[in-house]
């Protein structure tokens, strides 16, 4: 522990209101910038409850020193939850203690919980520091929920952002990884990012406080450790520069051209995409044009996949460079190739369009569409929940039918009002998706032609096929809701009574599945 002040000064401190003198009437240089950058960023709203994690190093201690004193000029409450890892022995329990007893002392909510990083790095195939890391953000995540909270706060500082940096180089990153850590990340806030350890050193000993050094910091087990402890000190020995200061720069300069970037990304996404939604409930969906993609610049083009992979998989998780690049190679192939990817997204090629799906089962493989059949009421409504609407139903005299919705022909096939003969169909028919078998004869065309070959003419893709809900008579074909109509059963100048069809979409809108 680094030691502060003899017990009694140290107590003093902390039992004046906001755990220094005069804190209320001026508050110092270096907390006016973090509530400054609070305010900025929006990291912190009025009413808010903020979950804070402390370890119980100088990091940790100096955010949560400073939130206890920003609380109640920003109006919010505060939890410090502290994670111990099961590690270091009685070195952890003395972390533990030490945060536990400022936050008796600054009255502050405290929570201490207890995680086996060790089994679960063995369990999960990672190291040690991955698996900590996963386990404090699981746990904090779980306090955020069940208090109702609505943000993170974690103790990231100037220098841990310039080793972020350097990590994502060391591994191989482009434009986005040279970013480094956002301020705000989800509910995950970093208040001390402009910071400095050397200026965080200064305002714990300005305060007295106490704090905790890891010792686990100076072994080179840890690649991070590696870069902070070795690599960085050579950098700074051997060019004479602040490594740190440098890398900072650098995420600062990247994230004003990833945000450029990312902007004109989301314009060329939203004119490439030409259908989104759930084909099956669960099922994320969206098409997007190949051709127009590929009149953007590849920088572009990369970046409205990786849009597209958030949109179906909510987060960019996962996705790595290796899945981009296959994903472009994809789209230089023909109809019916696929690619199975992570999270059980599915890439494949359909007539000029890149189509993605979300949560398929079975590395890839797309659940199906069940087989529905509904018995058509001749007048009334046929409610179909697999198809997402309601087919509606008259039987009307030619002279009003034809008054009403224009003579035969009049209404253009894609309308989802149609109108049939109704003394050549009377009975059987059914709303339903297709089958093998089925036949239509098109409007314009000699005779029937198979139901699939119109599918394969009208470039529509095969995982769609079996959502678009169709009208029949056994194997014939009356409509293709929203797309095609059959010439055997329409009005003609000659029907008596004609059979009005029509389709309400329970979106509120066209039925996307047409």
């Amino acid at each position: 522990m680094t030691s502060g002040p003899d017990k009694h000064s140290n107590e003093e401190v902390f039992k004046r209101p906001y755990g220094v003198s005069g804190m209320k009437q001026g508050m110092n240089h270096l907390l006016k910038r973090v509530k400054q950058d609070i305010e900025a960023h929006g990291l912190i709203e009025k009413g808010w409850r903020v979950v804070a994690g402390v370890s119980g190093g100088a990091d940790s201690v100096a955010l949560l020193h400073m939130l206890m004193c920003l609380q109640e000029d920003l109006g919010f409450s505060l939890t410090a939850v502290h994670v111990h890892h099961g590690l270091r022995g009685s070195e952890a329990d003395g972390d533990a203690a030490l945060v536990r007893d400022l936050c008796a002392r600054w009255e502050i909510p405290f929570e201490l919980h207890y995680a086996d990083v060790k089994a679960v790095a063995q369990s999960r195939g990672i190291s040690v520091e991955e698996a900590g890391r996963e386990e404090r953000y699981r746990i904090f995540s779980q306090v955020l929920e069940r208090t109702g909270a609505q943000a993170i706060a974690v103790a990231h500082q100037m220098e841990d952002q310039a080793e972020t940096v350097m990590l994502h180089l060391l591994r191989g990153t482009g434009l986005d990884g040279l970013c480094g850590m956002a301020m705000r990340q989800g509910c995950i806030i970093r208040p001390l990012l402009h910071i400095s350890r050397r200026e965080i050193l200064a305002y714990l000993k300005a305060h007295h406080l106490d704090y905790r050094e890891d010792s686990t910091n100076l072994s080179n087990d840890y690649t991070r450790n590696r870069i902070r402890n070795t690599l960085f000190p050579s950098i700074n020995e051997l060019f004479q520069v602040d490594i740190h200061e440098q890398l900072v720069k650098l995420s600062h300069l990247a994230r004003d051209d990833r945000d450029y970037l990312e902007q004109a990304a989301k314009a060329a996404f939203e004119r490439c995409l030409t259908e989104e939604g759930e084909k099956a409930p669960g099922l994320p969906y969206l098409a997007l044009s190949i051709e127009k993609m590929k009149s953007f610049h590849p920088a572009l083009i990369k970046r409205i996949i990786r849009l597209a992979w958030e949109r179906i998989n909510t987060n960019r998780k996962n996705l790595e460079w290796l899945h981009v690049s296959q994903i472009l190679e994809l789209m230089d192939k023909g109809t019916g190739k696929r690619l199975c990817l992570p999270c059980n997204t599915l890439a494949r090629v359909a007539y000029g369009q890149l189509i993605m799906t979300g949560n398929t089962h079975n590395e890839g493989e797309m659940p199906r569409t069940h087989a529905y059949a509904y018995t058509v009421v001749p007048e009334g409504l046929t409610y179909a929940r697999e198809a997402g609407g309601t087919l509606s139903a008259a039987i009307m005299p030619a002279p009003e039918a034809y008054a009403r919705y224009g003579r035969p022909g009049a209404l253009k096939e894609k309308d989802l009002v149609q109108l049939f003969d109704y003394d050549k169909l009377k009975s059987g028919i059914t709303l339903r998706n297709r089958r093998e078998g089925d036949r239509i004869h098109l409007r314009g065309s000699k005779g029937e032609k198979k139901l699939k070959e119109y599918f394969i003419d009208a470039k529509i893709p095969r995982e769609q096929r079996l959502s678009i809900p169709l009208v029949a008579l056994g194997n014939k074909v009356i409509w293709v809701i929203g797309r095609r109509t059959s010439q055997a059963f329409s009005a003609q100048e000659e029907t008596q009574r004609v059979w009005v069809l029509s389709w309400n979409s329970h979106d509120g809108g066209e039925n996307s599945n047409v």
